[in-house]
């Protein structure tokens, strides 16, 4: 990665109040980028604010160790966003991604930077870097940190280690390469302990997501000589099981990591009238490709895409489109 970083590092110098958010739902990628400027910029005695359209996973608290994460409030926030002077959107690749905020972002006029590693990336801003050959978007935020000067340290890492990690599925994806080794090594120069990174990540599931998931595992739809392997989610199954939508974050991973499917899909019931779809696949089948027919997208092996529409209908809708591309492939 060269990128060129001329253009941004001179309208964060010359921002008095900056604004860091990331994509609805946000993961490991997104809060890990956000939090590692957010602290340069505390050291850089820049004032900025983290504010997401979502809430903070559980699994990702330890990371924002002086709660600096909120939750955007309409009510609260609403009348304070044009008091700032520059927002930097991370590890998003389209408006939509960004939840409310970024709706109520369009009324003000606020330059506007995004940093992103989707192959696809339609945000309109003053400013972009996009590199899809990147593995996590902490990695380009990594090379921005760099740029700007010495400022790392053990919580830097480890906020860039943790989008690194999780969006590379632990370093088993795909983009998996041998800088992406290299940067890992690197970081553990700070200090920070990949093993109690991944436990708190990883292994600190409650018992009510591990309910949820012997739930899932026992309704599993197979298509396709089962290489399609798919599952829904209603708000009724929650409420059984005493879970959380919080809470079943990895389920379509796992359900992909069954021999002969190649491709999987969750149909998850956000509320009533409202449909959420995860795509994952093995490597054969491009899911961003199915997500954006229906206004979504992602990566190529890990997409997904909201539809307002009962569950029902979003699946009569999904479907038959994996069944076609599916057909199509020669696995």
């Amino acid at each position: 990665m060269h990128n060129n970083w001329k253009p941004i590092i001179q309208l964060i110098q010359k921002a008095e109040y900056i604004l860091l958010t990331t994509h609805v739902n946000p993961d490991g990628d997104g809060i890990g980028s956000e939090l590692a400027m957010y602290r340069v910029f505390k050291k850089m005695n820049i004032r900025a604010e983290i504010i997401n359209s979502s809430p903070l996973p559980d699994e990702y608290s330890f990371l924002d160790k002086d709660n600096v994460i909120r939750q955007y409030n309409p009510e609260q926030d609403g009348a304070r966003l044009g008091k700032f002077d520059l927002v930097i959107i991370f590890d998003v690749g389209g408006v939509t991604r960004t939840g409310i905020l970024g709706d109520d972002l369009t009324r003000h006029n606020i330059p506007c930077i995004c940093i992103d590693h989707h192959p696809e990336n339609h945000i309109v801003c003053d400013e972009k870097i996009v590199d899809s050959k990147a593995p996590a978007t902490t990695c380009i935020v990594l090379e921005l940190i760099r740029e700007i000067g010495d400022y790392i340290d053990y919580d830097i890492a480890e906020a860039i280690y943790v989008g690194l990690m999780t969006d590379t599925g632990s370093f088993r994806f795909e983009n998996t390469t041998r800088n992406t080794f290299r940067v890992a090594a690197d970081l553990l120069e700070y200090g920070i302990k990949p093993n109690e990174i991944y436990n708190r990540i990883y292994e600190s599931y409650t018992p009510a997501r591990m309910s949820m998931l012997g739930t899932v595992l026992k309704s599993i739809r197979y298509e396709s000589d089962g290489r399609l392997a798919w599952f829904k989610i209603t708000q009724s199954d929650l409420k059984n099981e005493g879970a959380s939508i919080d809470e079943i974050g990895g389920f379509t991973d796992f359900v992909r990591s069954i021999k002969g499917v190649e491709v999987s899909v969750m149909f998850l019931e956000v509320r009533e009238g409202q449909t959420r779809v995860n795509f994952r696949s093995k490597g054969r089948v491009i899911v961003n490709e199915i997500a954006r027919k229906f206004g979504g997208g992602g990566h190529y092996y890990a997409a997904g895409l909201t539809l307002h529409k009962p569950i029902a209908e979003t699946i009569e809708l999904v479907l038959p489109e994996l069944r076609k591309t599916i057909t199509k492939i020669d696995i």
